[in-house]
């Protein structure tokens, strides 16, 4: 929705995913081997004539496409997923009765991995994170076996009649993160067959690429060497530069009372996976390779040399009367330079989640302070040869530096384009481009409504498909599905970012934002109320607390209460919505200078605002929700002279 004006280098909004996507493709990655029972390979005869029998029918008869061939692998697609999953299924089951009568050592036996992901079009050659996957998921299957990612099982669940067996997270080679697996159970019906098959549908061509969410399908002949894979997945022509990384060495307890102790080492255990799950383009030093500075004293130099760290977090614990307190500094560690520091007191009695919800505060203000860190040191122009990460956080310096604008969101996306073009599965550029189109929405009086929104689905989409355990994914997901009227769809979206990351204000806060849109804002106030308690720190998250108040009181009616928070976010955050919200109030109120004053203002940071434009940007269809506007808010509008139109 708005911009981040400090802190954080993306916001952590909350998303929620939906099983189908129109815009899925099912490339299929097919690697018939020889059988290496015994040390041999299959006949070359042999092989061929399962393509031909088998293989070949089986591809024409799903739509499958072969993209090329190397040697003696395949590489495959397919116009969806089911598609894939029933090509895969009947080669396996065809196989397996062309096997029943021959012996042992004379059998060939095919791998089989499904995956859906997104890949790169290159004329008519495909490649990307999603094949690469496919490849690794057909090498952790067994002989006549088919292993398939979980985003697979999850589309095909209920539209293909078999089961699953969940293999857990697999950590493989060459993938950073690791691979939830499923092995397809072969017994049982037939496969439904489909009526015809859907049109295929490509996104939109970028930068002479086209990208594509996509099933794909690995098969390989069982026993064949893993150094045969290279070769057949070929992958993006990824920089491969470190992005920027975070250090939390073992926090101190210099007092050294038990308690103390223990709670530092509690601070020091939970902060490096909470900022694991809040920071994305800064890399998080495994707690592991820091625990050996644990009594140390530390030269940062060297520390950050040995463990390739660009930030250390170094913090110390002591009791101040009955409440323990937290000191922290943030070093950058090429200059040895403190470049932020803050402290924060503890109380047992302070929330029922107590020291859970005490890291996730200190995490959150971490984060903050490298990513105001990381604006500061890539605000200059990219070198030529900038990483996708370094021109992702370079885009969020320039949309800094020209905030709330149009044209600062234009300047940006091509920082963020140029980010995806060197890695298309590189989630903070996704995400944004995301947000580069919704201040063009939000801010851009004639925005193309219809475009951008699909659009945003389209980029929110990929983006939990690529992660889904990050929480602004989710977030920027769930806004988009509340802005198409899928109010149940973004409510689970939002519930999902809530359990990423439980200690995150931003999911509190558009749950809050969905329940005005309900007409529920007395419970809007109460999930505020909820976010205020995890002492919000970014100028923008606070401005948010501001705001959500505010259209909750105003939706209640209580005007005076209303301006009051309003007031209060003008002063953390000047945007245009709250200027709209205190026209009304003021306007309700009788304060009818107030209100021209305010009127103007918004007619600056967004000319040609009128009713109707504002229904189109936050409307709802809930009743509740649209008497309640009607009776408070647009009458205020109207009474401060905005036209309908």
């Amino acid at each position: 929705m708005r911009r981040r004006a400090a802190g954080a280098v993306v916001p952590p909004n909350a998303i929620g995913s939906r099983l189908e996507h129109s815009n899925q493709r099912c490339p299929v990655s097919a690697k018939d081997i020889g059988d290496c029972h015994g040390g041999r390979h299959a006949n070359g005869s042999t092989l061929k004539a399962h393509r031909r029998e088998v293989i070949d029918p089986k591809i024409a008869e799903y739509g499958g496409r072969i993209v090329k061939t190397t040697g003696d692998g395949l590489l495959l697609e397919f116009p969806s997923v089911v598609e894939a999953v029933r090509c895969a299924v009947d080669v396996q089951r065809g196989m397996a009765q062309r096997n029943a009568a021959v012996t042992h050592e004379r059998r060939i036996d095919f791998r089989i991995g499904v995956n859906v992901g997104d890949i790169i079009i290159d004329g008519d050659d495909i490649f990307g994170d999603g094949v690469n996957v496919a490849a690794r998921l057909q090498a952790l299957a067994e002989p006549g076996e088919i292993c398939v990612s979980k985003v697979v099982r999850d589309q095909v669940l209920d539209k293909l009649n078999f089961a699953f067996e969940d293999l857990g997270s697999q950590k493989v080679k060459n993938i950073a993160r690791p691979i939830e697996a499923y092995r397809v159970d072969l017994g049982g019906e037939a496969l439904p067959r489909t009526s015809g098959l859907r049109r295929w549908q490509r996104l939109r061509p970028s930068l002479g690429w086209r990208w594509l969410s996509a099933s794909i399908v690995a098969i390989g002949l069982a026993g064949i060497a893993s150094w045969m894979l290279p070769q057949l997945w070929k992958t993006a022509p990824v920089h491969r530069t470190p992005s920027p990384a975070v250090a939390v060495l073992p926090f101190t307890a210099p007092g050294g009372r038990t308690d103390e102790v223990q709670f530092a080492d509690t601070l020091t255990r939970g902060l490096t996976p909470a900022l694991g799950r809040r920071s994305r383009s800064t890399r998080v030093v495994s707690q592991d390779l820091t625990a050996s500075y644990a009594g140390k004293s530390i030269d940062a130099r060297s520390v950050g040399r040995d463990l390739n760290a660009t930030y250390l977090v170094e913090g110390e614990v002591r009791h101040v009367g009955e409440r323990i307190q937290v000191n922290m500094q943030l070093l950058e560690t090429a200059g040895a330079t403190q470049v932020w520091s803050d402290s924060l007191e503890f109380g047992q009695t302070d929330q029922p989640d107590g020291q859970a919800v005490f890291v996730g505060r200190l995490a959150a203000r971490i984060e903050s302070a490298v990513a105001d860190a990381n604006m500061r040191r890539f605000a200059g122009p990219p070198a030529p040869d900038a990483s996708p990460v370094e021109l992702t956080l370079h885009a969020y310096s320039v949309r800094y530096r020209d905030n709330n604008t149009v044209r600062g969101a234009l300047e940006t996306r091509k920082w963020f384009d140029e980010a995806l073009r060197l890695d298309p599965s590189f989630v903070p550029a996704i995400r944004g481009r995301w947000q580069t189109l919704e201040y063009e929405l939000d801010l851009g009086p004639k925005a193309d409504t219809n475009r951008i929104l699909q659009e945003m689905d389209e980029l929110s989409f990929r983006a939990i498909s690529i992660d889904n355990t990050n929480s602004g994914a989710w977030f920027e997901r769930a806004d988009t599905l509340t802005r198409q009227w899928r109010w149940e769809a973004a409510l689970e979206a939002n519930a999902k970012a809530g359990k990423v990351d439980p200690t995150n204000g931003w999911a509190l806060n558009q749950r809050a934002g969905l329940m005005i849109l309900a007409g529920q804002p007395q419970e809007a106030l109460t999930l505020i109320e909820r976010q205020v308690a995890l002492d919000p720190q970014d100028q923008e998250e606070l401005g948010w607390v501001m705001l959500q108040r505010c259209r909750a009181y105003m939706a209640l009616g209580r005007y005076d209460e209303a301006i009051a928070a309003c007031e209060r976010d003008v002063a953390l955050d000047n945007w245009w919505l709250p200027h709209l919200y205190l026209v009304a109030g003021y306007a309700l109120t009788g304060k009818d200078a107030k209100a021209a004053a305010e009127k103007a203002t918004l007619l600056q940071l967004r000319s040609g605002t009128s009713v109707a434009d504002f229904k189109k940007l936050y409307y709802s269809d809930n009743p509740a929700f649209v008497q309640q506007m009607e009776a408070h808010l647009l009458a205020g509008l109207r009474k401060a002279g905005f036209p309908e139109h």
